[in-house]
C-alpha cells in the first residue's frame, strides 16, 4: 500500500442527520487529507482511512455520478450522517498482491 498521503480531498457533501457534528464538519468544508487529518472527526477517519487504502492501491468503486477516482460514504455517528467525498488525484500504485 502506498504511504503517501497528499493529492487527497476530503469533502462534506450533505447532512441527513438532525444533529450537527461534535467536530464541526459542516456541508462545503474541503480538507487536504495529508494537512488537516489532525483536524477531523475521528470516527470519520475511521472509514474514511479504508476507502483511502483503497483507492490508492488502484481500486474504484462504482458511484452513479462520481469519477472512479471518488466514493462517498456515511459519517457512523447516527444523530449526525454526514455525507463525505474522498478522491484521489494521485499516482495510482497498483496492489502486487491483486496483479
Amino acid at each position: 500500500m502506498a504511504e503517501n498521503n497528499e493529492n487527497i480531498k476530503i469533502t462534506v457533501v450533505e447532512r441527513r442527520g438532525k444533529r450537527g457534528c461534535d467536530y464541526g464538519h459542516r456541508v462545503g468544508d474541503v480538507y487536504d487529507y495529508a494537512k488537516d487529518a489532525g483536524r477531523l472527526c475521528p470516527w470519520m477517519l475511521t472509514v474514511a482511512n479504508m476507502y483511502i487504502s483503497k483507492l490508492k492501491d488502484g481500486q474504484t468503486f462504482t458511484r452513479e455520478g462520481l469519477p472512479e477516482n471518488a466514493v462517498t460514504f456515511c459519517c457512523p455517528d447516527p444523530r449526525v450522517m454526514n455525507i463525505f467525498q474522498i478522491e484521489y488525484t494521485g499516482k495510482i500504485e497498483k496492489n502486487k498482491v491483486n496483479e
